[in-house]
Parts: structure tokens; C-alpha cells; sequence
């Protein structure tokens, strides 16, 4: 059956059906494995903790997810390129390159304490720092994952995320018998996953028997890429913080619930990206400009009908799994018209693939930009449908912006010899 499907994707869509269905499947599984974890862990948090407790606890993970771009925060899409060329040495250099380009984290994170410990706020102070610490060594283990996707082993990717990811739930659900101090969850959540995410490296370099050689390519593109992050993060994280002075935790608590089962259907196009990647890195970028377009028309159209079905049947899980937050229904309702934007991700792909600095920049920067200002300008005025228009607006312009760019874009050896016949 699954190669019948195969061969209809192959023969309909032009592309490698069975690499799709194949690599799909096991990305898709392992996938729905973390959004399965997620979803229990956050049921259990919402209905736990006080909204007031949820939404500090969101509030710091939303400035530690800010902090942790001061790095280069990129590496794991360099490494995917680079391995997938052949380059088996790049998850070693890169998770030490990794190290030493992070002590931006431990800077940021340590202003944000000291900032705490000024304010008298001691256990805030205490959170940041220790998640300040923690974080160089959690971003640069799960490198890991990235040099199997760069080999395509998409099984050994899920089966390794089905031992590796139940472990952080089960330490924060054990956490919650005992305290329900936003502060000391995230302490647990960035400790068990550092753990477990270090035994997956040591697991990787050990049966892969990775050596250890100077890869000096994979910094100067994750330089761009990560410098980019920063932005595109701050700007992903924002909302939450301005939320948070606004409104206070109470909305921050509605507005991340809202948002969760969004970027949970968002994590699926990850995946898609992620097992495109080395795909689209060896096909030559004018063939990925007659290729991408209609296989991005099919995506839309799927991602309609998800979008739909998404709009018809949220009221009915959030009124079982968050019944005190009946608010951020219509919230998630208007939210679910982002996803009609994660097509154009595979536009992205390709001028990663190809090293195409100028078109990264452009793609990547302008929604974060577009998001910052118009959050800045909208949420104050109109609260949380302030930040949920802000977010829709900057998403439609970027769609066009983006559609424009990969249309006429052109590789340096195109421009080179276009400079020639002139």
C-alpha cells in the first residue's frame, strides 16, 4: 500500500515518492511522538498551575529562547548541508565551534539575573543563570540530530527522539507532584533535556565513529544564519514579553495556549524541511526554481484544508483539554491562517542549499522586522488581537516578498554570466 502511494506521489507530484513516504513516515512518527509528549506535558501544566504560574513559567522560556540566539544558533541547518555533501566530520567541528561561539548566551543570560538580582528577585535571578549555563551545552547536543538528517537516517532520528524525549516529560510531571514554582520547572525542563540530549550526542559520535577535522566553511554560513536567528527569534518571542508588560502573565498564559497547538501543526512542516533539505542541496538551483513552485501550490491547498478542519474542530479540544481558558478559542481560531505562510519554507531551503547570503537575509529578516515593528505599534492599542494582527500582516507580506525573490533570483555564476553578456 505505502508503495503504491509511493509511486502515485512519484508519478503525480515529479518528485521521489518512496524517499518522501519513507523518510516522511519515520519523521512523522517521531514528529507526533514530541507533540504527543508536549501536549501531555502542557495539558498537565495549564490545568496544574495557576494562570499566573503558567504564565511566568512561559515568560521564562520565552527570554531564554531570546538568550539562546546569542550563538551561533544556526549550526544545525549547516551541518544537515554539509554532511549531506559528504562532509562526515562537521557535527564534531560544529558542536565545538558551537561551544566557543556561545558565550553570548552566558552574557545575556547573566544581565538578565543580575537584572533580577537588583530587582531583589533572588529565585528569578538563580533560574537564569543556571538556565544561562545549561544552555550552550543543551544547543550544541542536539547537533546530533542534524548529521542524521544529513545522512537521511530519518529511522534512527525517531527511534533515538522515542527514548530520548519522554524523559523531560516525565522529570517536569514527577516536579509537579511536588511543587507547582514556575521557577523550578524550568530548571528541571533545561536540565533533563541537556542530560538526555547529551547521551544522544555521545551515542551518534560513538557509532558513527565520527572524527574529529576542521571544517572551516561551516562557520562563515552559520555566522549569517545565526545573526539572522537572532533576529527572527526576537522577533518569534516578543509577542510573549510584551504580553507579559502589557497584560501581565494572565494573558501571556491565554496567548501561549492559543498558540500551542499552532506551532505543534508547525512542527510537521519542520520535518518536511528537514528531510527536503538534503534533497534540494543537491539539485542545481534554476532546476529548483522550475521544480519548487507547483509542489509549493499542492502544499497551500493541503495546508487549506488543514487550516479548515483546524478552525471546526479547536473549540471542541480546547473546551476538554483547557477548560478554564475558553478565551483563547477565538484567538487560536485566527492564529490557525499562519500556517497558510509555512509553505514558502521550502523557498527558504533552496537558498540555503545554495549558500545565497543576500537572498537569506532578505527572506529571513523581513518578517521579524515587519513582526517587531507592528507588534510595537498594534499590541499596545489592541492587546492580544493587536499581537495576533501583527503576526497575520507581517506573515502576508513576507509570503509576497518571498514569492518575488525566489522567482527572479539568480546564483552568482547566473549573475556572472549574465555581467559577461552585457
Amino acid at each position: 500500500m505505502l508503495n503504491t502511494f509511493a509511486d502515485f506521489i512519484t508519478k503525480h507530484l515529479k518528485t521521489d515518492g518512496h524517499y518522501l513516504v519513507k523518510g516522511g513516515l519515520w519523521l512523522s512518527l517521531g514528529r507526533g511522538f514530541t507533540l504527543l509528549s508536549g501536549l501531555v506535558l502542557t495539558i498537565a501544566m495549564a490545568n496544574l498551575l495557576s494562570k499566573e504560574a503558567y504564565g511566568t513559567y512561559q515568560f521564562i522560556i520565552a527570554v531564554s529562547a531570546i538568550a539562546g540566539t546569542f550563538t551561533l544558533s544556526k549550526m544545525d541547518k549547516v551541518i544537515v548541508r554539509a554532511v549531506a555533501r559528504g562532509k562526515e566530520s562537521a557535527l564534531r567541528s560544529g558542536f565545538n565551534t558551537q561551544l566557543h561561539w556561545s558565550i553570548g548566551i552566558i552574557i545575556v543570560s547573566s544581565v538578565v539575573s543580575l537584572y533580577y538580582w537588583t530587582q531583589d528577585d533572588k529565585l528569578l535571578a538563580y533560574t537564569f543563570m543556571t538556565i544561562g549555563l545549561l544552555s550552550p551545552l543543551l544547543v550544541g547536543f542536539q547537533l546530533a540530530n542534524s548529521y542524521l538528517i544529513g545522512k537521511q537516517l530519518f529511522k534512527e532520528s525517531a527511534l533515538l527522539g522515542f527514548w530520548r524525549k519522554p524523559i523531560p516529560v516525565i522529570a517536569l510531571l514527577v516536579t509537579l507532584a511536588f511543587t507547582y514554582n514556575p521557577l523550578v520547572l524550568a530548571i528541571v525542563y533545561f536540565a533533563s533535556n541537556t542530560l538526555m540530549s547529551g547521551l544522544v550526542y555521545l551515542l551518534v559520535v560513538k557509532k558513527y565513529k565520527l572524527p574529529r577535522l576542521p571544517e572551516v566553511n561551516l562557520v562563515n554560513l552559520s555566522k549569517h544564519l545565526s545573526f539572522i536567528a537572532i533576529v527572527r527569534i526576537i522577533g518569534n518571542n516578543l509577542d510573549k514579553l510584551l504580553v507579559f508588560y502589557f497584560l501581565g502573565p494572565v494573558s501571556v498564559a491565554a496567548y501561549t495556549l492559543a498558540h500551542m497547538p499552532i506551532k505543534m501543526v508547525e512542527g510537521l512542516y519542520s520535518s518536511l524541511y528537514q528531510m527536503s533539505l538534503p534533497k534540494i542541496s543537491q539539485r542545481g538551483f534554476e532546476e529548483l526554481q522550475k521544480l519548487l513552485p507547483p509542489k509549493v501550490k499542492i502544499a497551500f491547498l493541503v495546508t487549506l484544508g488543514i487550516v479548515v478542519l483546524y478552525i471546526a474542530t479547536i473549540p471542541f479540544f480546547f473546551r476538554l483539554a483547557f477548560p478554564t481558558y475558553p478565551e483563547a478559542i477565538l484567538y487560536s481560531q485566527a492564529l490557525a491562517l499562519l500556517l497558510l505562510s509555512k509553505p514558502r519554507g521550502f523557498y527558504l531551503m533552496a537558498f540555503l542549499a545554495h549558500g545565497m547570503k543576500r537572498r537569506i537575509y532578505l527572506s529571513n529578516l523581513s518578517l521579524p522586522i515587519l513582526t517587531i515593528i507592528l507588534l510595537l505599534f498594534l499590541l499596545p492599542l489592541y492587546g492580544i488581537w493587536g499581537a495576533i494582527f501583527a503576526l497575520l500582516i507581517a506573515h502576508l507580506c513576507v509570503n509576497v516578498i518571498l514569492f518575488f525573490t525566489f522567482r527572479y533570483a539568480k546564483t552568482p555564476l547566473q549573475q556572472n554570466l549574465v555581467q559577461k553578456n552585457i
